[in-house]
């Protein structure tokens, strides 16, 4: 662009040297057109130095808000992963009359897993079959234990009002599921329960036990519903455990059911959870596989019945 107001300038130069040098018929015309013509030329000067200066200043300008945007937008999303991963490890603190503040959790967990959902990096894929896929990864905590981050996808045949219905069925569940001991409802609202889920001893692990949000939300053929820990003061289960059990964080689990035929639902897991091990994931992958496994094939007898 300098370039071209140099040309400019230079052709505009010319044009009025023919006027300069132009014959006059006496030297006070002469001159006063010389004159005449130094003025313009120093205006046009000013005025070309004026823009070229402009445009430079205007073009840096431009670059520098290009280059803050997208500072702006790279730290933008550093904060949004940051405060996605804040709300992940944070186990909120809070009382079975807070339930506004609980579907409020719960609506923010619905963005949060919609945001990490479709993210692969670092998972292992365990397995791939047409209706069955599953992966996993961990991440170590300061204390040495290890968190199972896993993906799983899995169809059924049923609809999602059905589904919806028997997930509420806390009863229905524990006798589907021999290594589970206890499983209470303790709050239910509309779309929104908290319940208590109590294991047994399951080969390498003590007895665990959660209590956890349980949120959902429909929306014509799709349906996402969530899981998360909480903390409340002084609970107590309703069956108290036979032996010590250790309390479990269950950081981030939901699911994303989708109605893909008239009887059939497609469902998209993701279930992050402290299960406070320290044991290697080469030991724990593929025992949570097939524990996973085995509950798919439990809920497909279930409604293939």
């Amino acid at each position: 662009m300098t370039i071209i107001f140099s040309c400019i300038r230079q052709l505009l130069i010319s044009c009025l040297n023919i006027f300069k040098y132009s014959r006059v018929e006496n030297a006070e015309k002469g001159y006063q057109m010389e004159s005449v013509n130094r003025d313009i030329e120093s205006n046009m000067n000013a005025e070309l130095r004026a823009h070229e200066d402009s445009f430079i200043q205007n073009h840096e300008n431009k670059i520098e808000d290009f280059e803050n945007k997208a500072n702006f937008q790279d730290c933008e999303q550093i904060i949004d992963e940051e405060s996605i991963r804040q709300f992940i490890d944070e186990i909120p603190h809070i009382s079975f009359q807070q339930t506004e503040q609980m579907k409020e959790i719960g609506e923010r967990a619905i963005a949060t897993l919609n945001s990490v959902i479709d993210k692969m990096e670092g998972f292992e894929l365990l397995e791939e079959e047409q209706d069955f896929n599953f992966w996993i990864k961990y991440v170590e905590t300061p204390e040495k234990y290890q968190i199972g981050i896993m993906k799983y996808t899995y169809t059924l045949n049923t609809t999602i009002d059905s589904y919806l219905e028997f997930m509420k069925d806390l009863q229905l569940q524990k006798s589907m599921d021999n290594s589970i001991d206890a499983f209470e409802k303790h709050l239910e609202d509309m779309n929104l329960q908290i319940n208590y889920l109590r294991y047994k001893k399951i080969m390498f692990m003590d007895p665990r036990d959660f209590l956890y949000i349980k949120y959902s939300d429909r929306k014509g053929d799709d349906c996402v519903e969530i899981s998360k820990s909480i903390q409340v003061d002084n609970f107590q289960p309703q069956e108290l455990p036979a032996k010590q059990c250790t309390r479990a964080v269950l950081l981030l689990s939901g699911n994303l059911i989708k109605q893909i035929e008239d009887n059939k639902i497609m469902i998209t897991t993701y279930s992050e959870c402290n299960m406070k091990l320290k044991l290697k994931p080469v030991m724990t992958k593929q025992a949570s596989k097939n524990e996973i496994k085995k509950m798919v094939k439990r809920y497909r007898d279930h409604f293939n019945l």
